[in-house]
């Protein structure tokens, strides 16, 4: 219906402008491109005006021309040139008679780009320069379509103060407002709202949904029906095993809590196909046309940084229950991030080793990818703190085989380092920068020591091809892990190699619980198939909003939400612990473990 009343504007706006022409007798070249126009051929439309503007900018013709091409432009969806053309256009002709026309054609541009702050502003230039009833009414049109799908009440709330606006746009402003104020669960202010615009404008197109309104909030009714929760997730894709289980956990939980409680919840799933665009179209769905309170996902680190960042400071609170790239909840406080950051996990290893195992110093080695260098910074930013060093740094290319180069490079840096060592016993506290091929050969035998080596590695096959290689190359360490290492195969392939290193997790389900056991048996007979990690975390995420809907009083207020889930300390779930950290929104609780040569054993 929209992109109906969009077109006849262009066509009406086409009319205008002939009809201003004829009425001036018009010229051979603006009938020309006229004929085009009419036919269709916005090609030959835009290059026949184009170029009798470039040889012939200052002619008087361009008053009408311009107009017409920008007519053409917008039926190309070709915005930029639109925008630049009437800049200039304003620029030479701030009293022409088509102005209101066009400012009301780049209000649907910047619509179309989805720019409705833009939008609002020059359909309200129109307004103000005063346009025809038809174009009055397409205005109105479009001004409420961009108010009810593209804003959020905090920024319909900002509008409404917004004096410069022509008063008809305020008006639909602060209808919408009142709509999405009660359609949040604010009822309160809401009622304060629809009060204030009864008073404002007795004589409004909406006084009868706003006195309905009224009433319904004098004898006690709410806004009513269940609180909606949607799941962003990979239903189809690469990653769509992943969204799979996560469904499943969710879905799990909501229908069980649905089966017992008063306050229903209506869930509601778009697949995201694990793509970032496809990932935003559906985050705008879920906040605008279906107005959710809580959204559980996206579910990879590239999407939720996606709708984290379209969801700040909207009416809807995010808890995406797998991502864990450092900094996503820092984006909004209304953005909660479950699963531990690869910041977090380094960070507390790199504590447990200083405070516990009384390390003071370290080497790092690293894949040579993103999850390698941000373990490895993290890893140093927290020594950093507490002024230890980090001796050496190595990366390796993904795929390596033969650590020996890499292991070489970090025994040379020990040389030296034992080198320094005896020169400072001798009273020579020089700095060695190269060490000869006689001490190479005199330590080639050597057993040496470094306190801890920080091993973080993408995958298993890597711990259980390196950890044998340092020994092998006679380097005595305490090792640091994280990432594959917390893989149930590296014990058994890893052998004495790998025993007694210690390693930081993120979530480590409990599989001996009740709670496990419990949940186990409802997922077989639901799903026939055996739970796993990610199942239990699309499960937690849910409980944690059914909490947080519980402690909010079963209602749908945002900011009762937000508070809900900020106060998460010690959520003991089936994937683990949740304690979110009230600035961050970021679970900062890592499991330290041991590993064993029958597996895993938690320290801390």
């Amino acid at each position: 219906m929209i992109k109906k009343r969009i077109l006849s504007a262009a066509a009406f706006c086409l009319l205008a402008a002939t009809a201003v022409s004829a009425a001036d007798g018009g010229s051979p070249l603006f009938h020309k491109a006229r004929d085009f126009y009419i036919a269709g051929q916005m090609d030959s439309t835009i290059v026949l005006i184009r170029e009798h503007l470039r040889r012939h900018g200052r002619d008087p013709e361009s008053f009408t021309l311009v107009p017409l091409v920008v007519e053409a432009y917008m039926r190309k969806g070709e915005y930029a040139q639109v925008h630049r053309l009437l800049d200039m256009y304003r620029q030479k002709f701030p009293d022409s008679p088509f102005l209101p026309r066009l400012a009301y054609l780049e209000g649907i541009a910047h619509a179309r780009e989805a720019r409705p702050m833009q939008a609002l502003t020059s359909f309200s230039m129109a307004l103000r320069f005063g346009v025809s009833p038809e174009l009055f009414d397409l205005t109105v049109a479009n001004v409420e379509n961009v108010c009810n799908r593209s804003l959020s009440v905090d920024e319909l709330s900002s509008l409404s103060r917004r004096g410069e606006l022509h008063p008809a746009m305020l008006e639909i402003i602060r209808f919408y407002e009142i709509q999405k104020l009660h359609a949040s669960g604010q009822e309160v202010r809401a009622g304060h709202s629809a009060e204030e615009f009864r008073r404002m404008y007795p004589r409004s197109r909406y006084a009868s949904q706003v006195r309905e309104f009224l009433n319904r909030v004098s004898r006690g009714q709410g806004r009513g029906g269940a609180i909606q929760i949607g799941l962003l997730a990979p239903m189809t894709g690469d990653d769509s095993d992943i969204g799979r289980y996560i469904l499943e956990g969710v879905k799990l939980a909501i229908d069980s809590h649905n089966a017992q409680a008063q306050n229903q919840l209506r869930f509601i799933v778009y697949d995201t196909k694990g793509l970032p665009v496809e990932t935003a179209l559906k985050s705008k769905d879920l906040l605008l046309k279906d107005q959710a309170q809580i959204c559980i996902g996206p579910i990879l680190s590239n999407t939720a940084v996606v709708s984290a960042a379209l969801f700040s400071g909207k009416d809807i609170v995010m808890i995406t229950p797998t991502a864990n790239e450092d900094g996503i909840s820092t984006l909004g406080d209304n953005i909660f991030q479950m699963n531990i950051s690869l910041g977090t996990i380094a960070q507390k290893l790199a504590r447990y080793a200083v405070d516990n195992l009384s390390v003071r110093e370290f080497a790092i080695i690293a894949p040579n990818n993103g999850f390698g260098h941000a373990m490895a910074e993290a890893f140093k930013l927290e020594l950093g703190r507490r002024n230890i060093e980090v001796v050496h740094e190595e990366y390796f290319n993904e795929g390596t085989h033969d650590f020996t180069p890499v292991l070489r490079r970090l025994r040379h840096t020990l040389i030296r380092r034992r080198l320094e060592a005896i020169a400072a016993e001798r009273g020579n506290m020089q700095r060695i920068t190269q060490i000869t091929r006689a001490d190479s050969v005199r330590y080639a035998d050597s057993t040496l020591a470094i306190g801890g080596l920080f091993m973080p590695l993408s995958d298993y096959e890597d711990v259980v091809k390196l950890a044998p290689q340092a020994v092998f190359h006679r380097i005595r360490t305490q090792m640091l892990g994280a990432g594959g290492w917390s893989d149930p195969r590296v014990p058994v392939e890893g052998q004495r190699y790998v025993t007694d290193a210690i390693i930081a997790v993120g979530f480590q389900p409990d599989m001996e619980s009740d709670d496990w056991r419990n949940f186990n048996a409802a997922y077989r007979a639901r799903y026939n198939s055996e739970p796993n990690r990610v199942s239990a975390m699309g499960y937690d995420a849910a409980r944690l909003a059914i909490q947080a809907v519980n402690e909010s009083g079963g209602g749908t207020d945002i900011a009762r939400l937000k508070r809900a889930l900020a106060s998460v300390q010690g959520y003991h779930g089936l994937s683990g612990i949740v304690s979110f950290d009230p600035q961050t929104g970021a679970n900062n609780e890592a499991t330290i473990m041991k590993v064993t040569e029958s597996g895993f054993m938690r320290v801390k």
